[in-house]
């Protein structure tokens, strides 16, 4: 009979008849308890033979991964052995086969081990990207003029485009924040970074104003500066003059040049002191403040220009200064 024909099976009551020194005893099973007996014993019987069955299929599956591993470790092997067929100890011993798998198992081991070093350093560089992005919004630096900085950057070089790295883990999420950690760097160790007064108070901030001679209003391109306890003007980065002479409303002026279609220009010098096609760098003294041209009082007009579009300088050295202290 079936496990389902005893399982539905329709059970009577029963009387078992026992006979002991001529005394009989009656017994009764009924039809309930036969049913739920036989039932117990079943599903018992088929817990145990699905467990038995489960115990043998992780059983075979184990066997399986370990003789996948064991077929890898083994590629491995043969793969370095054919490399290197001569490969052998200092003391003349070749390495044998469990040597060799043993030397596998430490590549693996290895490789874990620069797989979180990488997602690690992703996160960390995704971070200092974030920081780095908001420190940017912060110089007031346009679009146009980001545009500007990272289109004049050099070209060249032996970098692989993305299509072209053949390590997995390279052309990833790491890929990409080192691809947006260079941006933002270039852009930001781009900028000047130190103000060209060593002292100063400002008298004046970048953007509308009533112009000090005619009252008018008018968009102030620049800052003026007050200077402390020296008048010595230099560079805000280094780079090549390109104007020194007076010009216009700004008297005696000098105009530097420096990378990624960056200018400076100072104005109402009280003299100069280079000439244009001269390189300047942080030490060289440009000139001396003053009030030549159109002034009000002694001081500098100090202005930055990205590819023509005028940005505030305070912002801008405040941003670029942080950031290449910090990347020291």
């Amino acid at each position: 009979m079936t496990v389902r024909g005893l399982w539905s099976r329709e059970y009577h009551d029963s009387r078992i008849i026992l006979e002991q020194r001529g005394y009989l005893r009656y017994f009764s099973v009924t039809a309930r308890l036969q049913r739920n007996v036989v039932r117990i014993l079943i599903v018992l019987g088929l817990t145990f033979v699905s467990g038995f069955i489960l115990l043998v299929l992780f059983s075979l599956l184990l066997m399986a991964g370990n003789a996948r591993l064991e077929r890898s470790h083994n590629q491995i092997y043969e793969a370095l052995i054919g490399s290197a067929p001569d490969i052998s100890e200092p003391g003349g011993k070749s390495i044998s086969r469990e040597d060799m798998l043993e030397l596998a198992r430490t590549i693996r081991d290895r490789d874990r081990e620069i797989r979180r070093f990488v997602a690690n350093s992703s996160i960390n560089l995704a971070t200092e990207n974030s920081s780095l992005k908001a420190r940017l919004d912060a110089s007031s630096l346009s679009s146009k003029a980001i545009s500007v900085i990272q289109g004049r950057a050099p070209t060249g070089g032996f970098d692989s485009p993305r299509e072209n790295i053949k390590n997995p883990l390279l052309r990833g999420v790491l890929f990409d924040e080192v691809e947006k950690n260079r941006a933002l760097m270039d852009v930001l160790t781009a900028l000047p970074s130190v103000m060209p007064l060593k002292e100063f108070a400002l008298s004046s901030p970048f953007g509308m104003r009533s112009h000090p001679v005619s009252g008018r209003p008018k968009f102030h391109m620049g800052v003026d500066l007050l200077s402390g306890t020296s008048d010595e003007v230099r560079p805000a980065k280094v780079g090549k003059v390109v104007m020194a002479h007076e010009y216009q409303e700004y008297g005696n002026t000098v105009i530097i040049r420096h990378d990624r279609g960056i200018e400076t220009l100072y104005g109402h010098l009280a003299s100069i002191s280079v000439k244009e096609g001269q390189d300047v760098d942080a030490d060289t003294v440009i000139g001396m403040v003053g009030n030549t041209g159109s002034s009000t009082g002694k001081h500098l007009h100090f202005e930055i220009s990205v590819g023509g579009y005028p940005v505030d300088p305070l912002k801008v050295i405040e941003t670029a200064f942080y950031v290449q202290k910090i990347s020291k």
